[in-house]
């Protein structure tokens, strides 16, 4: 079986990169996508084109919360049983428009994670999309898409919106407790660099710091309403470097925006990489960044 890419490869849109074959194909006008057979990575990006959490998900389909952990754990390992299997064509026959796009979206995502050809031929270094601007990124791959089910989250940046406002307590909480680790950089609210981006952006004195500070209080309560022994699950720490890059790595896929003179973070590109061979394109790359960053973190 062979899969065709449909998305357009041009700079600043989606891009479909080394398409492989796969458990779900486009259609010949590439607008929706046909599931010949469910995994654990279609199931996966089934829910979160519902936008449901894994215990509503599996309400839905009438099985247990741990088997849907299990099937997405097991990712293309897993098949659910013909029953499910089912179960699954008829929910997503039966979604709508914005849900199937959103589906299609992330198996369009799912597939470069195996390119066709090994990653360090790969001229775009595993690059599988680019966003014009956060909001073009977030309306694509929500939060809940990018986070949930994920085993380890960095985030390195400023304020780290996305992690802090995007995405509820509650399923932090969630994903914390099934064993997923998350470390969290911010930019020092009191200390230079900070300020010095205030001053770029043309925002007034103490306005970045006083909105880190208060996301940095949303991951303390976060972590504070773990139980003790979960809470090293959950890392938090600053720094005081010059900003150069919002960085978000989620297991396998990286998100990188870089920060541009006097234009705000949401204005900037987002660019979405998977990882390929060790030490092959530009998912070690941002990876190294983060690292090298957090050696130098304070932590919180």
């Amino acid at each position: 079986m062979t899969t065709h890419c449909t998305l357009p490869v041009t700079a600043l849109h989606p891009l479909a990169i080394g398409c492989t074959s796969t458990d779900a194909d486009a259609t010949e006008s590439g607008t929706m996508t046909t599931v010949h057979r469910w995994t654990g990575l279609e199931t996966r990006a089934l829910r979160q084109a519902l936008r449901m959490s894994i215990r509503d998900f599996s309400a839905h389909l009438g099985v247990a919360e741990r088997t849907v952990s299990k099937w997405e754990a097991g990712q293309e390992a897993v098949h659910p049983r013909p029953e499910i299997q089912a179960a699954l064509d008829t929910v997503l026959d039966k979604s709508a428009e914005d849900v199937r796009d959103r589906f299609d979206a992330a198996i369009a995502l799912t597939r470069g994670q195996s390119p066709a050809v090994p990653s360090a031929a790969d001229p775009l270094g595993g690059l599988t999309a680019v966003y014009q601007s956060r909001c073009d990124l977030t309306a694509a791959m929500p939060a809940d898409q990018l986070f949930d089910g994920a085993r380890v989250v960095r985030a390195a940046g400023l304020s780290l919106n996305l992690l802090c406002q995007d995405y509820a307590d509650r399923r932090w909480q969630e994903l914390l407790e099934r064993e997923a680790r998350v470390r969290c950089l911010f930019l020092d609210p009191h200390g230079t660099s900070i300020q010095s981006r205030e001053r770029e952006e043309g925002f007034p004195i103490g306005q970045l710091s006083a909105l880190t500070k208060l996301n940095i209080e949303t991951m303390l309560r976060v972590r504070d309403r773990l139980p003790v022994a979960l809470r090293e699950r959950l890392e938090l720490a600053t720094y005081d470097e010059t900003l150069r890059f919002n960085i978000i790595l989620v297991d396998d896929l990286c998100v990188a925006q870089p920060y541009l003179g006097d234009n705000r973070g949401v204005d900037s590109p987002a660019f979405v990489m998977r990882r390929g061979q060790p030490g092959a394109g530009l998912y070690p790359v941002f990876e190294q960044v983060f690292e090298s960053q957090w050696q130098g973190r304070r932590a919180l």
